[in-house]
């Protein structure tokens, strides 16, 4: 586990993480489609892991952008959430009563609307009191214990961006070690994050970013058909990453892509 972000050095380090992979971007028309679609992808990506292995673990992002898509998926049909665990990608340090909870964004938008047995919400449990480390530390013995085999991988991991290029707490500027599953880090207004690292990214089955806004259309392209330089722009660890990844993004955000 990664105690944290290391100032940005050179590019070498990422370079020896893997060469990028190829980024397949689902444009809808507007935001309140791409939260459908976003809600009915993730409730298959459900349905298929449950039906293979009897489970599956879905990461899921915070900011305003996603609360649609979490509200339209509580509603999915066939969906057994007893059988799902869910987890907030990253999360500031708050308690889930605050506003800008992720967690609690996720309780109010998905698990209090769902009927019936809900998932298992494996939480941060930022606000705690404890500090950064004794937290990413505790997040990742409960994450890794999802699988006794070793570490597992979320079946489906959705993230948001922002305009500065990051997702999750991973921003730009820094580079993260590749092989950090959570980590903490701090915003650019100082405020202290935990996070999944890279490694976590990685391991997904399948890696998303949800986009919406025409504010994003000029960072996504250079997210998307830019100069792979993941230490300036995150979203890139998960847009490109060496296993491939997703953008779901509306046609707005899709605005500057050039399809090349």
């Amino acid at each position: 586990m990664s105690g944290g972000q290391t100032p940005a050095r050179s590019r070498q380090a990422v370079a020896e993480a893997g060469a990028p992979g190829q980024c397949r971007v689902l444009v809808q028309p507007d935001p309140e489609a791409l939260a459908h679609f976003g809600a009915t992808t993730a409730a298959l990506v459900i349905r298929q892991a449950v039906s293979r292995s009897g489970a599956a673990i879905l990461g899921l992002p915070g900011g305003e952008t996603p609360r649609r898509f979490l509200e339209l998926l509580a509603e999915q049909p066939d969906v057994d959430w007893g059988r799902v665990v869910v987890l907030p990608a990253d999360e500031r340090s708050v308690p889930p009563t605050d506003l800008r909870s992720n967690e609690g964004m996720i309780r109010s938008c998905l698990l209090d609307r769902i009927d019936g047995p809900g998932p298992q919400l494996l939480s941060w449990e930022a606000g705690s009191g404890l500090g950064a480390a004794d937290l990413c530390a505790n997040f990742q013995r409960s994450f890794l214990s999802l699988d006794g085999a070793g570490a597992p991988s979320m079946d489906l991991c959705v993230l948001g961006m922002g305009q500065d290029g990051h997702t999750a707490s991973l921003f730009p500027g820094r580079e993260y070690e590749p092989g950090a599953l959570v980590l903490h880090s701090t915003s650019p207004t100082g405020e202290p994050r935990l996070s999944l690292g890279p490694a976590a990214l990685r391991a997904a089955g399948r890696l998303a970013l949800l986009v919406a806004g025409p504010e994003k259309s000029e960072t996504l392209s250079r997210v998307v058909e830019g100069p792979y330089d993941p230490v300036s722009l995150p979203a890139q660890l998960a847009a490109r990453r060496p296993e491939g990844g997703e953008v779901w993004c509306d046609a707005a955000a899709a605005a500057r892509l050039t399809g090349g």
